[in-house]
């Protein structure tokens, strides 16, 4: 049964990289904000909505290259989790909440490993399904 993969996993594979890719971006932004130039808060937002708009696609792809795959399980928790994010970003930024902005950071890094426990996730699963297509799909005989 070659070809046994779906269609979206590259696209997927690719989005799942882009995801701690773009977390740590904002976490430099966010440094570099304190300590710099506090004008880079704003851009540090649109990263963040970007990666959260990066991370609802992933859900969409992974819902349908895996249905309920614990790649789909954990993009579902990582996209909760940059909802809840992205709140205590604006909760602790515009209305000054400290227990809103002490929790920030360490949900961040959070976040981070999540979204790296994903990529590695979709990269063994189309690591598992390239070696399964090249032998005639995941039936195929070891030996034949």
């Amino acid at each position: 049964m070659p070809g046994s993969r779906s269609p979206l996993h590259r696209p997927l594979l690719v989005l799942a990289w882009l995801l701690p890719l773009g977390i740590l971006v904002q976490a430099a932004l966010a440094g570099q904000a304190w300590f710099v130039s506090p004008e880079l808060m704003g851009l540090h937002g649109g990263v963040g909505h970007g990666v959260l708009t990066l991370a609802v696609i992933a859900v969409v792809l992974s819902a349908a290259a895996f249905r309920f795959h614990g790649v789909t399980v954990l993009s579902v928790l990582l996209l909760i989790g940059l909802v809840g994010q992205t709140g205590l970003g604006y909760a602790g930024h515009r209305s000054g909440l400290a227990m809103a902005s002490s929790l920030h950071v360490p949900v961040g890094v959070t976040l981070l490993g999540l979204a790296v426990a994903l990529a590695v996730l979709v990269s063994v699963h189309d690591r598992a399904g390239a070696r399964a297509d090249s032998r005639g799909g995941p039936d195929a005989e070891v030996g034949a």
